[in-house]
């Protein structure tokens, strides 16, 4: 049985890694198909009801694991896209997010110890996680570009934000700067202009 791992991907890209990998024939028209939310757990069960096939959900440590089982395989199918989705398969748009706009430039929070810093900005990004109104925008630029790539401690409460309606973006200038353009995990990438336009746009504006 293949083995996806689709940790941090929003709808519909984990049901379309699984039709590409059930079209596979080496898959024998079994994957199973590792997710964090609830959402793509129903659309691959879906996914697997549609081909007549079987899904068994287990939890897993950050989320849960689908088992798709008993489907014919169609090796060299074309590459499956959104156009291809069976019915029934729904992706929520999340509303639009009223808060700040937050401005991050650095990796770690405030001056002095750089290794508590880190601690602090971590806490940051985890209660702004949990709180009932999350950013508007959340920009990272300067260091504060580690922050969204692979290998941060905070990339799961940046995910969870992100889902939640906040637009997560990354200076690309900066990413290019770090050699960290190939690393970046969650979000999308900015420019200088779109930077300047958010410091200078109404509404609150938070700088870290």
């Amino acid at each position: 049985m293949v083995e996806i791992n689709c940790f941090g991907e929003t709808c519909p890209k984990p049901v379309i890694r699984a039709m590409k990998a059930l079209n596979d024939a080496a898959s024998e028209g079994a994957v199973r198909v590792l997710v964090d939310n609830e959402v793509a757990v129903e659309n691959l069960k879906r996914l697997a009801a549609s081909k007549q096939g079987a899904a068994a959900v287990e939890k897993v440590d950050g989320g849960w694991a689908v088992a798709i089982t008993g489907v014919a395989a169609v090796d060299g199918a074309p590459e499956p896209t959104e156009a291809d989705l069976p019915e029934g398969i729904v992706c929520p748009v999340p509303a639009p997010a009223a808060g700040a706009t937050v401005l991050i430039g650095r990796n770690v929070l405030g001056r002095g110890n750089d290794e508590l810093g880190g601690v602090l900005m971590k806490g940051v990004l985890y209660a702004m996680a949990q709180r009932d109104e999350v950013p508007k925008k959340i920009i990272f630029y300067n260091s504060g570009a580690y922050l969204t790539s692979e290998g941060s401690a905070s990339l799961d409460d940046i995910r969870e934000l992100e889902r939640r309606g906040a637009e997560i973006l990354t200076c690309g200038t900066c990413l290019d700067y770090l050699g960290i353009k190939e690393k970046l995990a969650v979000g999308g990438v900015t420019n200088l202009y779109f930077i300047t336009e958010a410091m200078m746009e109404p509404g609150k504006v938070v700088t870290l």
